[in-house]
């Protein structure tokens, strides 16, 4: 059975997350758990009535698990609530390590800290499950029927890819922007069959693109993804490290801050 995580940060029926969440496991028949973390932070636990304070939100979180079991019935699924207090990025990335799949709000601007140092992010690249990052905007009605795959023949993207598989199956169109080279063949591991692997997995492959010949490749792909109308990205998160991403910038970055569609990324 396919697991989905939703990380539920606000509780309430119109997020963007919980209701893609719930779309996606209605239509895939999947256990939904919703997940909302009580943030700890350190530096503060010695301040008076911060663990109260903090009691009292985890209380006040527990008592939600009657709104999302009955949103599970509602869409016609199986789900369970839990409630984690904790420093935030470990416990979303170890607990989604359980799930095939984590579903939050897409960290595209608008929060207190900078592209790639908010939680999502952090928690992405620090061996979390594949995540699928969730614009404002999208609603229960949501339904990946066009999808773009951001391909270079890496292991993070063939890790997204996977991930991808229910949504890729149910497609109506599936299109490739092939960036992977052979430019050391005999050194250099050649690029992964991709095309042979989704055909084995019951996926037809309706176009193969050019990735983008471009020092701006993640504005080109998602250019790539509004013209062809893409319901979703799907792409690893390269780089040579986090630290390298968030310093020079990168196709990985550019996509997080700039999408405007559901992106399913792994690292």
């Amino acid at each position: 059975m396919l697991e989905l995580l939703v990380n539920v940060e606000n509780m309430r029926d119109d997020d963007p997350a919980v209701q893609v969440g719930m779309a996606l496991a209605s239509r895939h028949n999947a256990f939904v758990t919703g997940l909302n973390i009580i943030e700890v932070i350190p530096s503060t636990m010695a301040i008076p009535d911060v663990v109260a304070v903090l009691e009292s939100e985890e209380e006040d979180a527990r008592a939600r698990d009657v709104w999302w079991l009955e949103k599970c019935r509602s869409h016609g699924v199986d789900g369970a609530w839990e409630v984690i207090r904790g420093v935030y990025v470990p416990v979303l990335a170890r607990r989604s390590c359980m799930a095939d799949l984590a579903v939050c709000r897409l960290p595209n601007g608008g929060g207190a800290l900078p592209s790639g140092m908010d939680y999502i992010t952090r928690a992405l690249f620090s061996s979390a499950s594949p995540m699928l990052l969730v614009p404002a905007g999208c609603t229960s009605s949501f339904r990946a029927m066009r999808i773009l795959v951001a391909w270079n023949s890496t292991q993070e993207a063939m890790r997204a890819l996977r991930a991808a598989l229910p949504f890729l199956r149910e497609a109506q169109t599936v299109s490739l922007a092939d960036g992977s080279t052979n430019e050391l063949p005999g050194v250099a591991p050649p690029p992964l069959p991709v095309d042979a692997w989704l055909k084995r997995q019951g996926v037809r492959l309706h176009a193969a693109l050019k990735f983008p010949a471009s020092a701006r490749v993640g504005e080109a792909l998602l250019e790539q993804a509004t013209a062809m109308q893409a319901d979703m990205l799907v792409m690893g998160a390269w780089g040579h490290s986090r630290i390298n991403e968030l310093i020079l910038g990168g196709t990985t970055r550019y996509v997080l801050q700039h999408a405007k569609l559901p992106v399913l990324v792994a690292h």
